[in-house]
């Protein structure tokens, strides 16, 4: 199952994966948040993709989307993730670890 753009008190998350309550996935939750960056933008960061890394600013967003959702469901397995896409060039995944 999942949740587009889920209300927390800190914003809205861009997608989240629930696992069902009554499968092998129960308890699980994925919270995943994009950011795009078109063909110009990326240009100027003189980067590649595979040097890119996950930004400070992001981290903080998402962390405060899962603080939201750890006190709706205390009990859940969140893992949280933000995916960057490069206009057409590409993406790149980030796992953000829960601290």
């Amino acid at each position: 199952m999942w949740h587009v753009e889920r209300s927390y008190p800190q914003g809205k998350s861009d997608l989240e994966f629930v696992g069902k309550y009554n499968e092998k996935f129960a308890g699980l939750r994925w919270v995943i948040e994009f950011k795009y960056y078109s063909n110009t933008k990326f240009k100027e960061l003189k980067t590649s993709i595979e040097k890119f890394e996950l930004l400070e600013v992001d981290t903080l967003q998402i962390k405060g989307y899962v603080e939201g959702l750890k006190q709706e469901y205390p009990e859940a397995k969140i893992s949280q993730f933000v995916i960057y896409c490069f206009g057409n060039q590409g993406f790149r995944v980030f796992e953000v670890p829960d601290v």
